[in-house]
């Protein structure tokens, strides 16, 4: 019975993913593996493999955040945003103050532009080039969308080098596929999950 519910579950989350990506119009959805990426970008050692998240693993995220703050005022990030998927869907679904993400992989970005540009079709989501482990976070509040982009090595530099900024604007990571959880746990305990999908919003 677990295996059947476990199917469904991957059925529908699927689904849902594939049906907004045709209404929105969304062409490219590309997929690597980790040995792929490091063997075409040498220097991304510390990445993972290149994977669309589950739009409504994103929603659920997000829900569970709204229990707790108001989040109408945050800024949505998307760490690692790959082909800008779940960024077109939150612009798309959900209420922030503003919408961008960035990727370490210029390639990445120039899908993402394309996949925006087909679907929003304007310049209300803001993409560009980043290194997750230099990157430092504008003076506000963020709501930081992760799918497991990086290994525990770049969420330790990411969160040192913009803890006082997370801590003083309340910013939250939402976090997906939370393969390196006990990295965020060094820098608070305020974590709530949900461990039937791997997903856990981390309060500063």
């Amino acid at each position: 019975m677990i295996r059947k519910n476990h199917f469904f579950t991957i059925l529908y989350n699927n689904s849902y993913n594939f049906i907004f990506k045709k209404f929105n119009n969304i062409m490219i959805d590309k997929t690597e593996s980790v040995d792929l990426v490091k063997e075409n970008v040498k220097s991304l050692k510390h990445s993972t493999a290149l994977h669309t998240a589950w739009l409504l693993n994103l929603k659920r995220l997000y829900d569970l955040t709204r229990k707790n703050l108001d989040i109408k005022d945050y800024h949505f990030l998307d760490v690692g945003c790959g082909n800008a998927i779940p960024l077109i869907y939150a612009y798309k679904k959900l209420v922030f103050k503003s919408y961008s993400g960035f990727d370490f992989v210029s390639n990445y970005i120039d899908i993402s532009k394309k996949n925006v540009s087909n679907s929003v079709g304007n310049n209300q989501i803001i993409l560009f080039n980043a290194d997750a482990s230099e990157y430092i976070l504008e003076d506000k509040s963020y709501f930081i969308f992760m799918f497991n982009p990086f290994d525990g090595f770049i969420m330790r530099q990411f969160i040192q080098n913009n803890y006082e900024n997370l801590v003083k604007n309340k910013s939250v990571i939402a976090y997906s596929n939370y393969n390196e959880l006990n990295t965020i746990k060094n820098f608070t305990n305020n974590i709530q999950t949900i461990d039937q999908y791997k997903l856990a919003v981390c309060y500063f």
